[in-house]
């Protein structure tokens, strides 16, 4: 199971929070604080943690839920706006090429509205096609794990292998016994804290088949 968003697509979310965020007069969000407390989480969540995080606004303020959806629809224009060029990162190309090679079953799966789309036309430019049926898009009031036993189905929980960027999916799917590996390709990104988990730098470390890898 491949998370889309900032695992394989290189999308411009964050660039997009930290816009949304200057336009409603908040401090400078800065990279690891949205990988720790947005990156891959739905958008009104998203929102609502930056007015948390920014303004100090808690969820019990009435005022949360509109201001959190007249964040969403900013980020959303910014988010559009910054997408056009949207690509693969070069690793997730390597690693998708490999998995083909090995005929490999694999789901993506993603929080992002737009992610699939995007993801779709990435692959097209990269000269590759893939069935949409392979993606799975986690609804709005479904919870992380809730996606992820609906994409385990009937297998074991410990022979279906996730990778993510998100140290909180990746702390999420081990809660449920599946192997999880996060790729973390930066320094100061936070990591998952349950010791289950494998943390890689690059999808280049994976082994593919993606189950054969060892728990660090």
């Amino acid at each position: 199971m491949l998370d889309l968003d900032g695992t394989l697509v290189d999308t411009p979310h964050y660039e997009a929070w930290r816009s949304a965020a200057r336009r409603i007069g908040a401090d400078e969000l800065t990279y690891p604080e949205y990988v720790a407390h947005i990156a891959g989480r739905p958008r009104l969540d998203g929102a609502a943690r930056l007015l948390l995080l920014k303004k100090g606004r808690a969820s019990a303020n009435p005022r949360v839920a509109a201001d959190s959806g007249a964040l969403a629809e900013i980020k959303q224009r910014e988010f559009l706006r910054l997408a056009a060029h949207t690509r693969l990162f070069d690793d997730a190309l390597r690693l998708l090429e490999r998995v083909e090679a090995a005929k490999q079953r694999v789901l993506f799966y993603t929080a992002s509205r737009n992610a699939p789309g995007l993801f779709d036309a990435a692959l097209r430019r990269a000269g590759k096609t893939l069935d949409p049926r392979a993606i799975v898009q986690q609804r709005r009031d479904q919870a992380r794990e809730a996606l992820f036993l609906r994409l385990i189905g009937e297998h074991a929980p410990d022979a279906v292998t996730l990778v993510d960027d998100a140290p909180h999916a990746v702390d999420a799917a081990c809660d449920l016994g599946i192997r999880a590996c996060q790729i973390r390709r930066h320094a100061f990104e936070p990591t998952a804290a349950d010791p289950r988990a494998t943390i890689l730098p690059t999808l280049d470390r994976l082994d593919v088949p993606l189950n054969d890898f060892a728990r660090t």
